[in-house]
């Protein structure tokens, strides 16, 4: 395998030729791509598709072009958790990710000490800051800290924080706008103060960790929740007679659900009947990724806490889930193989659905002329064969 760093100067034109392209809307047989100055400059069949005399052709048979994915919760790999704040060890994890597929990813944060919370957020603020040509880490997830207690889940509970103005304004200056994304529990008193602040801010919140009411859901939309994480865990079954969070989830559209699909954390037959009632726009793949995610690390430490590997799980000594180790290449796959999408709508759920989370689909998350290169080339097993970010080549298998 082969890592570049990103070029600083205009890079030479590419052509990928002779694969199958996922737009993803539209399954594309015998077209080209021709990726100029970090954009889509032409797509189209490959008579019609007439490049410059300097560029690269890169023969793709048998491959599958895709646009690159986005994980909105990763934290961590190959070792490394976003905790840590040592810019090797995200860089270590980036082109973990890289190889994967993934060309942009918010560093989500396990809970910690306030101080040392507190120092992560700024220290990753600012390597987002003094990287943004470079980097995939796009932003900060905070899952937590205003969270439910009873619905700790895999999170330590020491450092649960009740919802408060001024604990929110802390954290806003640690990590300014590079805070993207905020994990909440809405039921929580104060809760709803801080949503209106982070809200304000262009943070985009999400529900999880949560003991919510179904009456409690439509509020929180009202004061600006628009995001479920990680769909049907850290959050009470459907009971017919008191519904709660997974209800609100699935009856109201505004609410978008990240869906870790590992074949562990929702089975394919539950996965398959969300998608009935969420539709191919309703749904987000996200990974959950943990620091053990490509090792053979059989026992670490996550947040405190001791977390073992087995038969692909990630678990506490009482048998909770922590996170997962999963790629979003290995969810598309799942999607498709398991759980029987379409491929163009499993490709959607991990580009371009993220994308527009965050506000980038006008250029992000589909194949088209104008839009960023960002690109993934994949075998028909799904395996990463080349990712491309902004019409560099940033990972190669060979």
């Amino acid at each position: 395998m082969v890592y570049h760093q990103p070029e600083t100067k205009q890079t030479q034109p590419i052509v990928l030729a002779n694969a199958t392209i996922i737009t993803p809307f539209r399954i594309v047989h015998d077209e080209c791509i021709l990726i100029e100055d970090g954009k889509i400059s032409q797509l189209a069949a490959k008579d019609k598709v007439v490049p410059p005399p300097n560029a690269k052709v890169i023969d793709l048979s048998g491959m599958i072009i895709t646009p690159s994915f986005m994980d909105l919760h990763v934290h961590g790999a190959v070792g490394h958790s976003f905790n840590a704040t040592d810019d090797t060890a995200f860089n270590d994890i980036s082109k973990f990710f890289l190889e994967h597929g993934t060309t942009l990813l918010l560093a989500t944060l396990y809970l910690d000490e306030k101080k040392k919370f507190v120092k992560t957020i700024q220290h990753l603020a600012g390597h987002c800051k003094q990287n943004q040509s470079k980097t995939i880490i796009f932003g900060i997830h905070l899952e937590g800290p205003f969270i439910n207690r009873k619905m700790k889940g895999a999170l330590n509970e020491d450092y649960i924080i009740e919802p408060d103005a001024d604990e929110w304004f802390l954290l806003r200056k640690a990590g300014g706008s590079f805070i993207k994304m905020m994990t909440i529990a809405p039921e929580l008193p104060g809760s709803y103060d801080v949503m209106r602040l982070a809200a304000q801010d262009g943070v985009v919140l999400s529900i999880a960790h949560s003991q919510a009411r179904y009456e409690d859901i439509e509020i929180a939309i009202d004061n600006g929740l628009s995001q479920v994480t990680h769909i049907f865990n850290a959050m009470n079954p459907v009971h017919h007679r008191e519904p709660g969070v997974l209800t609100g989830a699935l009856l109201n559209r505004e609410l978008k659900v990240h869906l870790i699909a590992d074949g562990i954390h929702v089975h394919p037959a539950v996965i398959r009947l969300l998608y009935k009632l969420k539709g191919p726009e309703g749904i987000i793949l996200v990974t959950d990724a943990i620091s053990a995610t490509g090792t053979k690390d059989s026992i670490f430490e996550m947040a405190g806490k001791k977390v073992k590997i087995k038969d692909g799980m990630a678990l506490l000594d009482d048998n909770t889930l922590a996170g997962s180790i999963v790629t979003l290449e290995k969810s598309v796959k799942l999607m498709v193989k398991k759980v029987g999408i379409p491929i163009t709508e499993a490709v959607r759920m991990a580009s371009l659905n993220p994308a527009r989370v965050l506000g980038l689909d006008h250029k992000k998350g589909i194949l088209a002329v104008g839009k960023d290169a960002d690109i993934v080339v994949m075998n028909q097993d799904f395996d990463v064969q080349m990712t491309i970010v902004n019409g560099q080549i940033r990972y190669s298998k060979t």
